[in-house]
């Protein structure tokens, strides 16, 4: 009796952890989190494509003006030389400007030759000039388009922040409902085998005694596997094999970013992976963490890894006094976006180093960890 009881129980606790959440009312199946997770990364794709457009919008923006700068410090120069062709006209008698508005085209010809004989070849600085007004006029116009399409663009990335955020938002939900749930049926699961447990003792007790026989040797029944259940949330869970493990520990959503336009003429060389601020930012290996700030990241940290890679992130809301040696999983800071990020969507700007060396792609690693 009691061997079937055990094999009951561990029947019971297995099929309590493994049955599909969704088939409760307001739990999310796995399928349906992963499509919340899906909807997340493209979310997170539509707004690194969106930045990459506003980088390069910014960048002609930046050229164009100093274009227009060099072309009013040339006209500038112009006008002086101009104004001293008048001057010199003057001397000589006659009006420096009629061949610009002689109609025949013989006599404005003859008045051009003469004009640049008595100025010793410098008439043509009327030509430059001309030709600098329209290129300044044609500059102001292309600045005056790239401008509105930079406003375009801003409103735009603007939209694909908060559609991210929702997403996340979203993803959040499910993830806290499935842990819910999972914890709720390891519980009741829990609760069924320690009453179906009492109620056979109690039978047991109350049964007559059995009369003496010979003892029976019998093997105890084997100890049911474990089963792997979701930690609770609202603290940092280990979820990569062995001994890495995904840097940002809670929703998140990311896409392969790498070398995608960024302000200033700069590629991105990491991987930006969005999560709500306050997430826990910890060491994916065990190593060696130093804190770190600079004017274009913000609050920032170095991990130099016992597995030879130095790792670096970014953007940090804050640190949590995490220094020297720590062991994978432990939390080194949270979420933000400080930095040049301050004012757009919480992420955490993450770098792998191979050997200490120049970055590499790290999406590949972050897709399989994250």
């Amino acid at each position: 009796m009691r061997r079937a009881l055990a094999g009951l129980a561990a029947v019971l606790l297995s099929a309590s952890l493994t049955a599909p959440v969704g088939a409760a009312e307001g739990a999310p199946a796995p399928k349906e989190l992963a499509g919340s997770q899906e909807r997340a990364n493209k979310a997170a794709a539509r707004l690194a494509a969106g930045q990459s457009a506003l980088a390069e919008v910014e960048d002609d923006v930046a050229a164009l003006n100093g274009r227009l700068s060099g072309t009013r410090a040339r006209l500038a120069e112009l006008r002086g030389e101009v104004r001293q062709l008048g001057v010199r006209q003057y001397v000589q008698g006659g009006d420096p400007t009629v061949w610009i508005v002689q109609t025949d085209l013989g006599q404005a010809a003859r008045s051009r030759a003469l004009l640049r004989h008595v100025t010793m070849g410098r008439a043509d600085a009327m030509d430059e000039y001309r030709a600098a007004s329209a290129d300044l006029a044609d500059g102001q116009a292309a600045l005056e388009r790239r401008l509105a399409q930079q406003r375009k663009a801003v409103e735009g990335l603007r939209a694909d922040e908060a559609r991210v955020t929702a997403e996340l938002e979203r993803l959040a939900a499910a993830q806290q409902a499935y842990e819910a749930k999972v914890a709720k049926d390891r519980a009741a699961a829990e609760r069924a085998v320690a009453e179906r447990a009492a109620a056979e003792q109690a039978r047991a007790a109350r049964a007559p005694a059995p009369a003496q026989v010979a003892p029976v040797q019998v093997r105890p029944p084997p100890t049911p596997a474990r089963v792997a259940v979701p930690a609770p949330a609202g603290g940092p869970r280990v979820i990569g094999s062995g001994e890495w493990v995904c840097p940002v520990q809670g929703p998140r959503a990311f896409t392969n970013d790498w070398g995608q336009p960024r302000s200033g003429g700069r590629r991105h060389q990491g991987t930006d992976i969005l999560s709500p601020r306050g997430t826990p930012i910890v060491a994916n290996v065990s190593g060696t963490v130093s804190p770190h700030n600079s004017g274009l990241g913000g609050i920032s940290y170095y991990l130099r890894g016992d597995d030879g890679n130095t790792y670096f992130g970014t953007h940090l809301d804050r640190l949590s006094g995490a220094s020297g040696r720590v062991s994978a999983g432990t939390v080194i800071g949270f979420n933000g976006n400080s930095g040049n990020a301050r004012g757009g969507p919480t992420h955490l700007h993450f770098e792998i180093h191979p050997g200490g060396g120049g970055p590499v792609n790290p999406y590949p690693t972050v897709a399989r960890y994250c």
